[in-house]
């Protein structure tokens, strides 16, 4: 049974952490609030009394890529798969040694997770305890906060600014030092950083983000969750920090293969870091938690480059005529340079949620630093029909069914 980021979450119980570096995070209790932050509403397994589920939903609320992996990647699926009886033996390695040589990196600097949010975890097992909080946005991926928050770890969550941008100046202020500590001690152990953001679709400028670090002290390491990394449109603003890096020990990015490769359901993503931090990452969690499967789909991915270049040009056609379509209807849009937007329905986003539910179609939860805002996932064209044929359908605002 493949794992998303809601099962694994969901499933990662006391026993599976008791190696962890963090005592606090050994024994978390997970509760329906953690589960409801980072899925919301939308996702509950309950559907409004008297509505048919038989069909397929629209599934428009996780960001996944609706068009899937590509037919390369899906024959090396089903090959490996045929051997699932063995263990892996140099598929891991085949894997490891294809992203040190596209990141430029040694191959002791790549940890391989069961999707981005096992690496999430091994970044709060890491560096969050007890007097080193984690500084984030908000909002951003609620995951690693949550996570922080459900073992009584301190999270600062800054609002985005204006530009609904990471506001680096005022997390900066968060990161502080206690009194009489030398300025390369903090009382913060980790930052994060979603770019582009997760839910707002925006960026932080690059130039931005490398003056905060600079002025972070000494043992504050960054997160940066690069999940969206390959919608983000190159140059100007935005640049990778793994396309080109800092040489900053401290800086940690994290990549997926949920996203523009179709491989949400293979739970596989993987961290860039320091020989020593990737050992620290690694140190507690099994290296076997990647499947077979997953590995040589996720290799077979890698050289599948011309289907990412289709990806993206299908994204952007998609985003475009989603511009154009809330256009029409006078809706305002956050700009967005992923798979999703950010819009502004001009009612209540729970009436919104409820009624797009009532038409067997599922979006993104309420963020509460955004509670006037939805999220929708970009599907493909009939998807994205259906779900503006049921926008139109909606009551005037205040006349909402509840």
């Amino acid at each position: 049974m493949s794992l998303s980021r809601r099962n694994f979450f969901r499933n990662l119980g006391a026993g599976a952490i008791a190696g962890a570096a963090a005592p606090a995070l050994r024994a978390f209790p997970l509760s329906p609030a953690l589960e409801h932050a980072l899925w919301g509403n939308s996702a509950s397994a309950a559907w409004p009394e008297g509505v048919a589920t038989a069909a397929d939903p629209v599934l428009l609320y996780r960001n996944e890529n609706p068009y899937g992996p590509s037919e390369k990647v899906v024959a090396a699926m089903r090959e490996s798969a045929a051997g699932g009886n063995r263990y892996p033996r140099t598929e891991y390695d085949t894997l490891v040694d294809k992203l040190a040589a596209l990141h430029r990196v040694k191959r002791e600097q790549i940890v391989l997770g069961c999707g981005s949010g096992e690496i999430l975890c091994m970044a709060a097992m890491s560096f969050l305890k007890p007097g080193k909080k984690l500084v984030e946005a908000a909002p951003t991926f609620p995951a690693l906060g949550k996570l922080a928050q459900t073992a009584s770890i301190e999270v600062a969550d800054v609002p985005l600014n204006k530009r609904y941008e990471h506001d680096l100046p005022a997390m900066l202020n968060k990161v502080d030092t206690s009194a009489g500590a030398a300025a390369s001690s903090s009382g913060t152990g980790l930052a994060y950083i979603v770019n582009p953001n997760n839910p707002t679709g925006t960026i932080t400028p690059r130039k931005d983000i490398e003056a905060f670090i600079a002025k972070l002290p000494g043992d504050v390491s960054v997160l940066i969750d690069e999940a969206y990394h390959h919608f983000a449109t190159p140059g100007g603003e935005y640049e990778s920090f793994l396309d080109r890096p800092t040489g900053d020990p401290r800086v940690i990015v994290a990549r997926t293969f949920s996203k523009i490769y179709g491989l949400a359901g293979m739970r596989i993503g993987y961290a860039v870091a320091s020989v020593e931090n990737a050992k620290r990452l690694a140190a507690g969690f099994p290296g076997w938690s990647v499947s077979v499967v997953s590995a040589r789909a996720a290799s077979a991915a890698l050289d599948d480059v011309e289907y990412v270049k289709l990806g993206l040009k299908r994204n952007t056609d998609d985003r475009n005529e989603f511009m154009a379509q809330a256009a029409a209807r006078k809706l305002f849009v956050i700009p967005s340079q992923t798979n999703f937007v950010m819009l502004d329905p001009q009612r209540k986003p729970d009436e919104v949620i409820a009624h797009l539910k009532k038409q067997n179609i599922l979006i993104g939860p309420k963020y509460p630093a955004l509670d006037k805002y939805i999220r929708v996932s970009l599907g493909k064209p009939d998807e994205m029909k259906i779900f503006w044929q049921a926008w139109d359908q909606m009551p005037a605002t205040g006349k909402m069914a509840m």
